[in-house]
């Protein structure tokens, strides 16, 4: 050190870097990108129901959507998450639910559901199981609809079971062949009758009736090779005796375009009553097509999935 010099350290900043290179951002495959979940579809759902009168065992399939005007296909995802069944099971079909259950063109009691689902194929929705609850001394249907409605709902009551009557017997050829010739058929007299039921009317002293009339067909043959009609009609009874409400009238030729309809049952949902018919079209398949009552002039309102077809999939969940 040299003596008289002063000397001032102006000090130092150490920081430590990792020498290596910052990796570049990480780049994300296009379709690995995390998706949000399937929607389930917006309810309440309707379900067509098959029943046993002797316990009340009941299964249950969903067939569309109650909205405001009407039905509406389920809109299901085309390709599910895996969680979404799960989602859709405790949404709609969880053990403990209650259903209102109709038939006849009214609320005739209950469904709940006991949570256990059947697959009988991978492209529908499950079955579900559970049990059908009528008034003490009611007989249930075979074939009922369940929803979850929404509003109060209307206390059950007993499944009516009209027969049928000499008066609808009469009225059956008649309206037929008024409806067919109003439709342009020249030969109306060849109509044979194909299918006939009774139709309870809430609110109506007597009955209404369903019927099935054909020519050059039958119900449940495969399409004709040559020019056939059909038609179906609702009546309900007037001070002017039975008068139509309903009709579906088709004619078709060469082994295609066969539209045959059956009457299945009614249901009194919020939107109003809906009718609900079997469509068959020739190959063996039955498809059910419905139609809501507007007091005005009617027509098919909504059909049934193709592929998952209700009568199908309620026959194939008792299969062994």
């Amino acid at each position: 050190m040299v003596a008289g010099c002063d000397i001032e350290w102006g000090g130092a900043e150490f920081r430590l870097e990792n020498p290596a290179p910052e990796p570049p951002a990480e780049v994300v495959a296009e379709g690995e990108m995390e998706s949000p979940p399937a929607p389930l579809p917006e309810g309440p759902l309707l379900f067509a129901v098959r029943i046993n009168p002797s316990d009340g065992a009941a299964r249950a399939f969903p067939i569309a959507r109650l909205v405001e005007d009407g039905l509406a296909p389920l809109g299901l995802p085309e390709n599910p998450d895996a969680g979404w069944q799960a989602r859709f099971d405790t949404a709609f079909m969880a053990p403990g639910r209650e259903l209102e259950l109709h038939a006849a063109g009214r609320r005739i009691g209950n469904l709940v559901l006991d949570g256990s689902t059947t697959s009988p194929s991978e492209a529908c929705l499950p079955i579900v199981t559970g049990q059908a609850l009528v008034p003490v001394g009611s007989t249930a249907p075979i074939r009922a609809f369940a929803f979850v409605s929404g509003t109060r709902p209307d206390a059950p009551v007993s499944y009516p079971v009209d027969i049928l009557s000499n008066r609808m017997r009469t009225y059956g050829p008649i309206l037929a062949e008024q409806l067919m010739r109003s439709r342009g058929e020249n030969r109306p007299y060849l109509a044979q009758r194909a299918n006939v039921q009774v139709v309870s009317w809430p609110g109506d002293p007597t009955p209404a009736f369903a019927a099935t009339y054909l020519i050059n067909d039958q119900l449940d043959a495969p399409s004709p090779d040559g020019e056939a009609v059909s038609l179906f009609f609702i009546a309900r009874f007037t001070q002017d005796g039975y008068v139509p409400v309903w009709s579906e009238f088709r004619r078709y030729d060469g082994g295609s375009g066969k539209e045959v309809f059956a009457y299945v049952d009614a249901a009194d949902a919020p939107v109003g009553r809906i009718d609900f018919v079997e469509m068959r079209d020739g190959s063996g398949a039955v498809r059910i097509a419905a139609s809501l009552d507007r007091g005005e002039s009617r027509q098919i309102d909504w059909t049934e999935d193709a592929v998952c077809r209700s009568e199908l999939m309620l026959e194939a969940a008792t299969t062994p």
